[in-house]
């Protein structure tokens, strides 16, 4: 004897997961990061006149301050997108930013041209660990059209920040607020980091899917590399390319060739 089972239609599939929301606020904490890392490249070329009055600092001490900054936050941007990854976006933004103020504010109170400097490359290191979580954010968080729109707020950020560091910079240095001339185009990054830091909640936190291996020995070639080829290249020409520039030269170029 069979008995007949009651006929029970098959199940709808079950809807899909709304996407989340793009975190726009998120979005401005992120862009106001990529302003300031690229308004200080461009910013100490309309302050050097008065760095020199003031430091006493030689033609190939300003040509470091300028470049210490770039070579630090160039050898070391893939390392801080791999830090990001491995170790979260959001915490390596704060640290970044974090190191970013405090380097800041070290550059603004440096006695002599030797500590500014050295105060140079710590902004540009952390330049380097910070400027990375931007563009991994925008991309992690945003899809299709708000993505396109987020991309294109950050290109218009950032040329805004290039324009920014002569305009802005100039009016500053000559505007020579509380006595202080040159040492406000960094010292006016310490409030802006600490608003940064504070906005951060606003950034969702992100890992790559994978925990990628950092190659520690392709970025100290790296770094080593392009420092000799740097340094010589500033302190050449105005000491008649003595044998050590020439030598740090052939270095350079066979570490470069290594990596």
């Amino acid at each position: 004897m069979t008995t007949s089972r009651p006929h029970v239609p098959p199940a709808a599939d079950a809807p899909a997961a709304a996407p989340a929301r793009p975190p726009w606020r998120g979005l401005a904490v992120l862009l106001l990061a990529g302003f300031v890392t690229i308004f200080d490249l461009f910013v100490v070329n309309v302050a050097i006149p008065s760095m020199q009055a003031t430091l006493g600092a030689s033609l190939a001490q300003l040509g470091l301050v300028v470049a210490g900054y770039e070579l630090a936050f160039g050898v070391l941007l893939i390392a801080g997108g791999r830090l990001g990854d491995r170790h979260g976006r959001r915490r390596l933004f704060v640290v970044g930013m974090a190191g970013f103020a405090l380097a800041s504010a070290l550059c603004g109170l440096a006695p002599d041209a030797g500590s500014l400097i050295a105060a140079r490359v710590l902004q540009g290191l952390a330049a380097a660990l910070l400027f990375p979580q931007v563009y991994a954010s925008i991309r992690v968080h945003f899809e299709g059209d708000a993505a396109r729109r987020a991309f294109g707020l950050l290109g218009m950020t950032l040329g805004l920040a290039a324009i920014a560091g002569q305009v802005l910079g100039g009016w500053l240095v000559h505007a020579d607020i509380g006595r202080l001339g040159w040492r406000t185009i960094f010292l006016i990054n310490v409030p802006i980091g600490l608003l940064a830091i504070g906005m951060a909640r606003f950034v969702p936190e992100s890992h790559a899917p994978q925990r990628p291996a950092l190659d520690w020995g392709g970025v100290a070639l790296a770094s080593a590399g392009l420092g000799l080829l740097l340094v010589p290249l500033l302190e050449g020409p105005g000491r008649g390319w003595p044998a050590w520039a020439l030598a740090a030269l052939a270095a350079g170029v066979a570490l470069l060739a290594v990596f």
